[in-house]
């Protein structure tokens, strides 16, 4: 897991393997590296030039050269500085590149998500750009239940609410949450006390809603779908920013609104 988590940051194979090994090591040669690493000492000289051109290893001038790595918290900090600035710098490429290519066609069209954590990512960025209202009719499975099932999600789940917090708090937003049912309803209004909340009853029709809509400012629509397959549930999302598409779901919406019943905690 963690030679993976490394190769995410940017690693090659054979420099996350050394560097493990040196974390390993107050100090080291390659000969120690390599019985240490397993890596070829053909191949640990470029590793560990690599190493040394991210600023995260040093090297002693003796016979034969020793090695070592700085503390790995800074080690990690310099590594996400690194990284923020790459970050940064393809952004202003890829946005004066989308500016170029970009044209004024209004069509509107639909895009597929897949993927809980990108689902989740797209839900917040929407709650953070809601300037009026967000309007959400929730699946007959909380949210927060799915997130329990994701250790990743429960950090998200969290993040969400302070978002809606703010927003409702803060910014004025009108939150409208239609629960599908009264369990999710009350934690809702307990940890958003600013959210007005009403159950979409289905007692003489009962039925299994696989699916949550978000609303934002009659501009911007995400409509989910739970998945389970063979017992791993996951998400697609269908989303979209066209105006069309998005009233027309909005009007659904507060039409269902008016036809739910008013949640009132005890």
């Amino acid at each position: 897991m963690l030679l993976t988590s490394l190769q995410k940051l940017g690693f090659t194979s054979y420099e996350a393997k050394v560097f493990v090994a040196l974390v390993k090591n107050e100090s080291a040669t390659v000969s120690t590296l390599h019985l240490d690493s397993g890596v070829p000492n053909s191949a640990i000289y470029g590793a560990l030039k690599k190493l040394e051109q991210k600023g995260i290893i040093e090297f002693q001038n003796t016979k034969p050269m020793r090695y070592r790595c700085i503390l790995p918290e800074d080690a990690i900090l310099k590594l996400k500085r690194d990284y923020g600035d790459e970050c940064d710098n393809v952004l202003d490429q890829l946005n004066r590149i989308y500016g170029e290519c970009s044209t004024n066609k209004s069509e509107e069209l639909m895009w597929t998500i897949n993927g809980i954590r990108n689902v989740t990512d797209r839900v917040m960025q929407m709650f953070e750009g809601a300037q009026k209202e967000i309007i959400i009719l929730s699946s007959s499975t909380p949210f927060y239940k799915l997130a329990d099932r994701y250790k990743s999600l429960k950090k998200d789940y969290t993040t969400m609410i302070g978002i809606l917090n703010k927003k409702t708090t803060d910014e004025g937003v009108s939150l409208k949450l239609i629960s599908s049912c009264e369990e999710e309803a009350r934690k809702l209004s307990n940890i958003v006390p600013l959210a007005s909340v009403r159950i979409n009853s289905m007692e003489k029709n009962p039925l299994y809603l696989k699916s949550f809509v978000v609303v934002v400012d009659n501009s911007e629509m995400l409509v989910d779908i739970l998945k389970d397959d063979d017992g791993e549930a996951d998400l697609t999302a269908i989303w979209t920013n066209g105006k069309e598409f998005s009233s027309t779901m909005s009007h659904l919406l507060n039409a269902k609104w008016e036809t739910s019943t008013e949640y009132h905690p005890l």
